[in-house]
């Protein structure tokens, strides 16, 4: 079964006056990408928390919001240096006393370094808050894992049902295909007996050599052969529980490749019918595969 790489999952998970959410959005990408938005003491959790979200995930680019609520363990105090500030004063003045010049703004002592200090607060440490958020971020894979696994159903279905499309299609160039040749062969004939008229007899032989010659450039027996493979194949993937979005897309590339060369082999009016018809539905089956994990 395949899954899809589009979902959502949150889970919120709460100990004593400290709470926990974690909020997960999947969309499609061509290889697995994570962008994590946690508070600041929390970063140290990153691998930790990638290692969790790529054990549910293998593609996809998704992105993960951490909130902590109810507790001031984890909300950071602002201190201020005195000490520094001392010092850069006192040297802003000597300054200003050497050098002269007009007299210097003391809020420029605020963009300087080391004059704040950001101070974890007392109580639960983000640490002590840790067990809370791993599990958190588990629950919400799980949601994310289970959306993308029901949307990926809906995408198995229809998947499907095109490929059927096209078998079908392939199953009716198969038998027009022979009746080109057949109608190529009544046009020729009436072609030359109506040049040559009573006062010749047709070559035979020769008729035959080019009949022949147009049979051989005309041919898609090797091209639908493929195609019934790649169709074949396509379904086998579907049934695989292991990631194929890129497999699909480059039997895709191959259906279209063959299907080429059909539609410039083709020499009537029911095969370029049906050749279109089968290159629309290949391009919606494109369009559904950049989507498929």
């Amino acid at each position: 079964m395949i899954n899809s790489m589009t979902g959502f999952g949150a889970a919120s998970l709460k100990e004593g006056e400290t709470s926990a959410r974690v909020e997960l959005k999947s969309v499609n990408h061509r290889f697995f990408d994570l962008s994590l938005n946690i508070p600041r003491p929390f970063t140290y959790l990153e691998d930790k928390i990638r290692k969790t979200v790529r054990s549910y995930v293998k593609r996809g680019a998704v992105t993960l919001f951490l909130t902590i609520d109810g507790s001031d363990a984890v909300a950071p105090s602002v201190g201020t240096n005195w000490q520094i500030v001392n010092q850069y004063l006192d040297a802003a003045r000597e300054i200003q006393r050497r050098c002269g010049g007009k007299e210097w703004d003391f809020s420029n002592v605020l963009l300087l370094p080391g004059v704040f200090s950001v101070q974890e607060a007392g109580g639960m440490s983000a640490r002590e808050i840790e067990p809370l958020v791993l599990q958190a971020v588990n629950q919400a894979c799980t949601q994310l894992a289970g959306m993308r696994q029901r949307e990926g159903g809906q995408l198995d279905e229809d998947l499907r049902k095109k490929a059927d499309f096209i078998k079908k299609q392939i199953s009716e160039l198969e038998e027009f295909a022979p009746r080109v040749r057949e109608t190529y062969e009544k046009r020729l004939r009436q072609y030359v007996s109506d040049f040559l008229g009573n006062r010749y007899s047709i070559d035979e032989e020769r008729l035959m050599n080019e009949i022949a010659v147009f049979a051989d450039k005309s041919a898609v027996d090797e091209e639908l052969i493929r195609m019934k493979s790649h169709l074949t194949q396509f379904r086998t993937l579907l049934d695989e529980s292991l990631p194929v979005g890129r497999q699909l897309d480059f039997l895709i590339q191959e259906m279209n490749r063959e299907m080429n060369t059909i539609g410039s082999k083709g020499n009537s009016a029911g095969m370029s019918r049906r050749v279109v018809s089968i290159k629309n539905e290949i391009e919606k089956l494109r369009e559904q595969i950049q989507n498929v994990e």
